[in-house]
């Protein structure tokens, strides 16, 4: 059914697999002071109208925690490189963002790229999550293959535990500072948050034998130069509907 291949598209779009690689563009916005409610009233209004088509598919993520808080994420699908040179805007789109999103705008951040790397993700969701957990990863010069074995071992214990961990991660391909990693937690709710029944460092300890988890947590530790987090709330009312 074309609603349920729609609904597959709505979120990060991890059942998409077009040509490799898999890229999604995204941009925050910030409203000005006071103007929340008809910055939405816009948005909503600009998707319903122009951003309805698979070719024209629209995320809006609201932050709910970290330095971002209040600011809204707009993210495409996952697309291959070429379906970002033909991608057209509708008729009417540019002019009646500048009339009906615009004005309610304070900032409004730079498009950037991020490739979807399949094989440090670990059992990525399948629809769209209530909620996400970011953490954006910065590595120190040359230590991103350090980081990497740390992470292939942390997905490998999660196998052999049987975890139900999800997880998916993506690498920035272009825009911003940096070479950044980010990974995304999936989460139905604040609650996700506690603690589980094993633990990381168990699982490892499990799978490659006592002392290793210490090994292998400090491992990525000391390859990353910075880390920091959000959460977003995804807005299906901002975003692409399902289409029947």
């Amino acid at each position: 059914m074309m609603k349920a291949f729609i609904a597959s598209l709505a979120m990060f779009g991890f059942l998409v697999c077009q040509d490799n690689p898999q890229i999604v563009r995204t941009s925050y916005l910030k409203a000005k002071q006071g103007h929340v409610a008809k910055l939405e009233k816009g948005l909503k209004d600009h998707t319903d109208r122009f951003h309805q088509s698979v070719d024209h598919t629209i995320n809006t993520w609201q932050v709910v925690a970290g330095k971002r808080t209040g600011q809204y994420l707009r993210s495409t699908r996952h697309q291959g490189w070429a379906d970002f040179d033909a991608y057209q805007d509708l008729p009417g789109d540019p002019e009646h963002w500048q009339r009906a999103v615009a004005p309610h705008v304070e900032s409004l951040g730079g498009n950037e790229y991020w490739r979807f790397l399949p094989d440090y993700s670990y059992n990525p969701p399948q629809t769209t999550p209530k909620m996400f957990t970011v953490w954006f990863v910065q590595y120190k010069a040359g230590q991103w293959s350090k980081h990497r074995d740390a992470v292939l071992k942390i997905i490998q214990a999660r196998k052999d535990n049987n975890s139900d961990h999800q997880s998916a991660a993506y690498a920035k391909a272009v825009g911003g500072k940096g070479r950044v990693y980010a990974f995304l937690i999936p989460m139905d709710g604040w609650s996700d948050l506690n603690p589980k029944k094993m633990s990381l460092f168990d699982m490892l300890e499990k799978t490659f034998g006592e002392g290793e988890g210490s090994n292998i947590l400090g491992s990525r530790s000391e390859a990353v130069e910075k880390v920091e987090s959000e959460v977003i709330l995804f807005r299906p009312d901002l975003s692409t509907s399902e289409i029947e």
